[in-house]
C-alpha cells in the first residue's frame, strides 16, 4: 500500500490508496465512523480493475489528518490483538480431538 495525498485541509483529507481495494477501505471507513467528530468517511473506486480507491474524510471539529492517524493506529492495535488471539487459538487446537 502506498498512500498518496490528494487534498489536505484542516477538516478534509483525500487520500488515494495505491494497491488497495474494498477490504482495507471498508475497515478504515468503519473505524473512522466510530469517532464522533467525523462528518463523512467514504471512498470511491472509478473502476475495480483499473483504479485505486480515493478515500475522503471530513471532520467537524478536529484536524482531519490527526483523526485519520488515530484511526489507523486503532486498526493496527486491533490487527495485533487479532493476530495474538489467532496464534493462541492455533496453538491451543488439539489435532487429536
Amino acid at each position: 500500500m502506498e498512500p498518496k495525498i490528494i487534498e489536505n485541509t484542516r477538516y478534509e483529507l483525500k487520500v488515494e490508496f495505491i494497491g488497495e481495494g474494498h477490504s482495507f477501505c471498508n475497515l478504515l471507513r468503519k473505524t473512522l465512523l466510530e469517532e464522533p467528530s467525523v462528518d463523512f468517511a467514504g471512498y470511491s473506486i472509478d473502476h475495480p480493475l483499473l483504479a485505486n480507491p480515493v478515500f475522503t474524510l471530513r471532520t467537524k471539529r478536529r484536524q482531519a489528518n490527526v483523526v485519520m492517524r488515530e484511526a489507523i493506529e486503532k486498526l493496527l492495535a486491533r490487527a495485533e490483538e487479532f493476530r495474538k488471539k489467532f496464534v493462541q487459538a492455533v496453538s491451543d487446537y488439539d489435532i487429536e480431538s
